[in-house]
């Protein structure tokens, strides 16, 4: 499968999954856009694609914001000629920490949905017009297996769980045009964030998917690149409004 002459946006591209997205991409073929606020991080994660012979450019972009997404994709057609795939990977993570749904801070549950709801909404909007340029595109939003309700995190999962909405709402609206939607909705998966989020504590990680997953192995970015390759790429040209689960199992199991 080949993305050659495809340009890509990834929010949330600097690290974790969304820059194993940014390099699977570039490895297939297409010119990468690195969105992220950490400057440092999407720098280096841009110039690394660019180490291999490959195309990616950084973008500091506040998702939540309209001028700055509209920016982020003129920046990207401006710089490599059109916008063909948008990752929206950004979110907040810091509520899946946890805490009671009656002492949920009233700005931690709108920054959070400021990120990761209007977020996604505005980087869509701001990419359409370009992929209808284009006579058609890929958007894949990041959604999460808590999205299907976990205690303890209630403004997390509302709005991953908006996200899954916003998915089929804009397949529905967008097939005429071309444009697939879907989304996927990860597990457990090691990253920097994730490891944060249990005091850095990785091996604890695994045993905890070993102990819940069907498949019992701890989940890696690269894992999850696979799945958006193929609902970015050709052979998925008839797949939109869909979620795709990849958690090991553990959502089946409850």
């Amino acid at each position: 499968m080949t993305l050659t002459g495809k340009v890509a946006i990834v929010t949330g591209g600097s690290r974790g999954i969304g820059r194993a997205y940014a390099q699977a991409l570039a490895d297939a073929g297409a010119a990468v856009i690195v969105a992220d606020l950490l400057e440092e991080e999407g720098n280096i994660t841009a110039a690394a694609i660019r180490d291999k012979g490959q195309s990616a450019a950084f973008y500091s972009v506040d998702v939540s914001s309209l001028e700055a997404t509209e920016a982020m994709a003129k920046f990207a057609a401006d710089t490599f000629g059109g916008i063909d795939i948008l990752v929206n990977n950004a979110a907040i993570f810091a509520t899946l920490r946890g805490g009671p749904m009656d002492e949920i801070a009233v700005e931690r549950w709108d920054r959070t949905m400021a990120v990761n709801v209007r977020g996604p909404w505005l980087c869509m909007r701001a990419v359409v017009p370009y992929m209808r340029q284009r006579g058609g595109g890929a958007i894949v939003n990041q959604t999460s297996i808590s999205a299907f309700g976990m205690a303890g995190m209630l403004d997390y999962t509302a709005s991953k769980a908006a996200v899954i909405g916003m998915t089929k709402s804009a397949a529905s609206e967008l097939g005429r045009d071309n444009i697939r939607v879907n989304a996927i909705a990860p597990g457990g998966t090691a990253t920097e964030g994730y490891a944060q989020i249990l005091g850095g504590d990785l091996a604890a990680a695994e045993q905890r998917a070993k102990a819940t997953q069907l498949i019992a192995a701890q989940i890696t970015p690269e894992d999850i690149s696979g799945t958006l390759l193929h609902l970015v790429g050709p052979g998925a040209k008839f797949i939109t409004g869909q979620t795709v689960v990849v958690d090991g199992g553990k959502y089946f199991l409850g």
